[in-house]
């Protein structure tokens, strides 16, 4: 491993048709607007233009909203197979040219070559099961602002990271501790089955409560996520002092139940799901303590 590439888990992106109606939705349910940019503001190729919301919860971890017609063909490619849904992670580091070579060394697939744009550097690989990863340096004072750690709402709601569905847990264990310096905070894992939750070297459990879940399905949702597009990004996932409180306060908000709160068979923690606009399922649990 490159010791001097340092890897900051920093959003997981939704592709969406319509990000408005989306980011109401969200703001409703104590989310906050960290970041906005359209194709006149934020304009970096030839091939098309970006519409980008970022949003964020009580947690530096945020998500962005990104609209059509995209910024290149792998993107637009990848909407006419996919169209609505999570997209990729992305991690902001210190050295992208170094971390682009650490990656392909290890054996991700290119998406998007390195590439110096005017406010950063940066570039897009898979991991060797095919989930993108989005590498950001920040080159100029540019950058999306960031939400304090602290939960929000009466719900005391924060985004807590997002759930990578995968095949061989183990080896993508391997591959992310030994590529990208991530370290397993905490797992349930019985044989083949079962989930890691993977922290990057800023963890605190107070100020940066954010971490990255390699698991293998476990409910109807995500089996039949799983049977359809294989590995990927499936969950979006929060921490609340109150689930039942924010469960509700996210079906008020314009959100659909997909398991009202109960005891989760594989953590053990009270968690509910719903679905935000987008139809990707969304992750409300009690308090992490691994």
């Amino acid at each position: 491993m490159i010791e001097k590439v340092a890897y900051l888990l920093h959003h997981v992106c939704i592709y969406d048709s319509d990000p408005r109606p989306t980011m109401w939705t969200f703001l409703r349910w104590n989310h906050g607007v960290s970041g906005y940019f359209t194709g006149s503001t934020y304009h970096i190729t030839d091939e098309g233009h970006a519409d980008y919301t970022f949003l964020g919860c009580g947690s530096p971890f945020q998500f962005q909203l990104e609209a059509p017609p995209f910024q290149f063909e792998y993107e637009r490619n990848w909407w006419a197979k996919h169209g609505r849904g999570y997209n990729h992670i992305c991690w902001v580091v210190n050295d992208a040219k170094a971390s682009y070579d650490q990656l392909r060394a290890a054996g991700a697939s290119i998406m998007q070559e390195y590439t110096e744009f005017p406010v950063y550097n940066g570039f897009v690989m898979g991991d060797p099961e095919g989930t993108w990863i989005e590498i950001m340096e920040y080159t100029t004072r540019f950058e999306v602002s960031q939400f304090v750690a602290r939960p929000a709402g009466l719900e005391g709601l924060s985004l807590f990271g997002t759930t990578l569905l995968v095949r061989d847990l183990r080896a993508m264990e391997r591959w992310y501790v030994e590529t990208m310096g991530l370290r397993n905070l905490y797992e349930r894992v019985d044989g083949d089955e079962g989930a890691i939750y993977l922290a990057d070297p800023t963890y605190d459990p107070v100020e940066r409560n954010t971490v990255l879940q390699l698991a293998t399905p476990h409910t109807p949702e995500l089996h039949q996520r799983f049977e359809r597009f294989g590995p990927q990004i499936a969950v979006m996932s929060y921490l609340a002092l109150d689930v039942r409180g924010a469960w509700e306060s996210a079906l008020e908000a314009g959100m659909e139940t997909i398991y009202e709160p109960a005891v989760d068979s594989r953590t053990g923690a009270l968690t509910a799901w719903v679905r935000e606009p987008n139809g990707n399922p969304l992750e409300i649990r009690e308090p992490f303590r691994p």
